[in-house]
């Protein structure tokens, strides 16, 4: 993407004929599935003045649905909900190695999330039922920290102390306090639908949460600490994550057809959604005449 939120467009292809990508957060390399196989790639990006290269990743068993991604970039996890797996991949950037695939199953529940710390070491993931409940993986055990009947999404603190777990049937945030074992209950009131969550400290120190509110149509900002809400934006579209994308801004859409925008929310240097037109260059030095804009 090339400029700014409310003015960017879509640079030219830098990869041909990809089935699935995923970019590791601030940096210049990420995974893409591609003719049947993982394969690590760095050096994207326009100015990285690096050739792409590509290397295949070993001992991948499954076709993933998704990829989340630890804070630093070392550490990424290929999960599938449909299939009920993980499989970590580390040593990033410098030798990609793949885990052994770990089975979610045994857990008795819908595999609904799975997250990392931004070190790369602490791994919780969710199932949901009548069962449900997130736990903290490692070396293939689990341990429970809470139960909740429908947890869709989970966030860690920048510390790696709290895990911030969103539960849509209670319709509130659990904070656990991973070291003290502690919990505090967020309230979301007057929200029927939250798909996504998201922790940030802000410019002020303030530890907040981002809720991404799907038929709601709403990003809540809620500072943990005081438990108030912050800001509730509207949207104009219908959020489906909250995705990090760059320091302080938040994928609130994917693009799941070519011809569909990308949808952001910004934290700066005013907190507003935006969209990136799906308007691709064809030529680095061929500016599109369609750039991105403000919602509201």
């Amino acid at each position: 993407m090339i400029g700014f939120p409310g003015a960017a467009s879509f640079g030219p292809a830098l990869l041909e004929s990809v089935d699935f990508a995923s970019v590791a957060p601030h940096q210049n390399y990420g995974i893409v599935f591609q003719g049947g196989k993982y394969v690590f790639v760095s050096g994207l990006g326009l100015n990285t003045g690096s050739k792409i290269v590509s290397v295949a990743i070993a001992e991948v068993t499954g076709r993933a649905d998704g990829i989340v991604w630890s804070g630093n970039g070392s550490l990424a996890i290929l999960y599938s909900r449909a299939q009920g797996w993980f499989q970590t991949i580390s040593g990033l950037p410098g030798a990609a190695a793949a885990g052994a695939l770990v089975d979610v199953s045994s857990l008795g529940g819908e595999f609904s999330a799975v997250a990392v710390d931004t070190p790369g070491k602490q791994i919780v993931v969710a199932v949901g039922g009548e069962n449900g409940a997130v736990y903290q993986a490692t070396n293939g055990q689990f341990t429970r920290l809470v139960s909740m009947a429908k947890p869709v999404s989970l966030s860690f603190s920048n510390d790696g102390q709290t895990l911030y777990a969103l539960d849509a049937a209670t319709l509130q945030v659990t904070a656990a306090s991973l070291g003290g074992h502690g919990f505090q209950t967020l309230a979301l009131p007057g929200i029927a639908n939250p798909v996504a969550i998201q922790s940030l400290i802000d410019s002020q120190n303030r530890q907040l949460l981002y809720v991404a509110c799907g038929s709601d149509r709403l990003l809540r900002i809620l500072d943990v600490s005081s438990q108030q809400i912050v800001m509730d934006a509207p949207l104009d579209f219908q959020p489906s994550s909250l995705d990090p994308f760059g320091s302080s801004s938040f994928v609130l859409a994917a693009r799941s057809q070519s011809a569909n925008p990308l949808w952001l929310f910004t934290s700066t240097p005013q907190p507003a959604a935006y969209f990136v037109p799906a308007v691709q260059l064809r030529h680095p030095d061929r500016r599109g005449a369609a750039v991105g804009g403000r919602t509201r």
